[in-house]
């Protein structure tokens, strides 16, 4: 491109809506690999711009979405007036494509509270459409291994947010509140989208799942009767809304979310789980953030078998109720915890950034839980009368 001096769109955003624009031509700068047609399924609106300000909007949405989607790694729109008319205008991408092959080192803490090393490596736009490739291997310091490897192909088109993915992955991993280990082997097909002019989020998910539970000595004999091969082939349906400004520590928004889970159709596990998950943060003055989440979770069995140790609700640990060791709340047999078929969380957090603002918080909460029994006869009375209580 030619030096030209480019303006801020704020100068005139707002201010145009009366300036007829026709788009003479898109042009992008910096392209080697992505596709003609990816390209044009991306910009094709822009030509439907019929003011400046309309055109100036759809520009920015269009450089902001070929990033989130996968295509590029960075992307500027700038507008230029044409050489050939008065109203005609080009616009100019200016873009750097993905990496052809990305590799990374990793250590840090799970969520767990396990010291964990990660090895990631991966590839963006691998056939010039968005297409993506990753893979990672983790190690905790515990001895719990898990490599997965996965392939993401995002639908292309004007503002489109829907992808579908497959993920293959084996784990092995140490279930301490039950006294045993688990190996799995998976495949998992996904299809992620938005409705509702993309305020609903919407996931299926398809899993197959081989599972080996290996129980120590030690284990409880309502955990030993279950060690061995299952598989489990289940559909999850999951449909939520999502107003936080980000995902962790979010200072404002909600979040609701349903999930449904059946198993049943093929394989060894046979079941219905509900899920609803609630969040809402608020800022509050002196920089405070006032922050709150509910989770419910109901299990049924839909066939003979009673339901797995593997698929039961569980509590306790640092992702809900904190103070109590991971999976521990609830039904208990000799030292092993065997879960249940129904169980109620309930967070309040107060948070207060410190320096520096966006890795270090000031933290209290109040926390409360339980677990009700899978053969519990009265579910709500069992939630009631087994009631966790953590404060920090």
């Amino acid at each position: 491109m030619p030096e030209k001096t480019f303006h801020k769109a704020q100068t005139i955003f707002e201010k145009a809506s009366g300036v007829p624009s026709i788009v003479e031509a898109v042009q992008f700068h910096g392209i080697r690999v992505t596709k003609n047609d990816a390209l044009l399924k991306e910009v094709s609106e822009l030509y439907k711009s019929s003011n400046l300000d309309e055109l100036v909007h759809n520009s920015h949405l269009a450089a902001r979405h070929l990033q989130e989607v996968g295509l590029m790694d960075h992307a500027v729109a700038l507008i230029d007036t044409s050489a050939t008319s008065k109203e005609g205008y080009v616009v100019n991408f200016l873009v750097r494509e993905p990496k052809s092959f990305t590799a990374g080192v990793k250590a840090g803490v799970s969520t767990n509270g396990d010291a964990d090393v990660s090895l990631s490596a991966g590839k963006q736009s691998v056939g010039g459409r968005g297409e993506a490739v990753q893979t990672q291997y983790t190690y905790t310091v515990k001895g719990d291994h898990c490599f997965n490897i996965s392939a993401i192909k995002p639908f292309l088109g004007w503002q489109k947010y829907s992808n579908i993915s497959t993920t293959l992955y084996r784990s092995l991993a140490h279930m301490p509140w039950n006294q045993s280990d688990v190996d799995e082997n998976a495949a998992i097909f996904a299809y992620n989208g938005q409705m509702w002019d993309q305020k609903l989020l919407h996931q299926i998910k398809l899993n197959a799942i081989w599972r080996t539970l290996r129980a120590s000595r030690d284990a409880a004999f309502s955990v030993r009767e279950q060690a061995g091969h299952t598989l489990k082939f289940s559909v999850e349906n999951a449909v939520a809304v999502d107003t936080r400004d980000r995902p962790i520590l979010a200072s404002r928004g909600i979040l609701a979310r349903f999930t449904q889970e059946f198993a049943g159709l093929f394989g060894d596990a046979s079941f219905l789980k509900n899920t609803l998950d609630l969040q809402a943060a608020a800022p509050l003055p002196l920089g405070f953030i006032l922050a709150a989440s509910f989770q419910a979770r109901h299990l049924k069995g839909t066939g003979e078998r009673e339901v797995h140790i593997l698929d039961r609700c569980y509590l306790g640990g640092q992702q809900d109720i904190r103070g109590f060791g991971l999976n521990t709340i609830g039904v208990k047999a000799d030292n092993s915890c065997l879960g249940g078929g129904a169980s109620l969380a309930g967070v309040v957090h107060l948070y207060r950034p410190l320096i520096p603002p966006n890795m270090l918080f000031a933290h209290a909460f109040l926390a409360s839980g339980s677990v009700a029994s899978v053969h519990s006869r009265n579910i709500v009375q069992q939630l009631q009368d087994t009631q966790r209580v953590s404060a920090g």
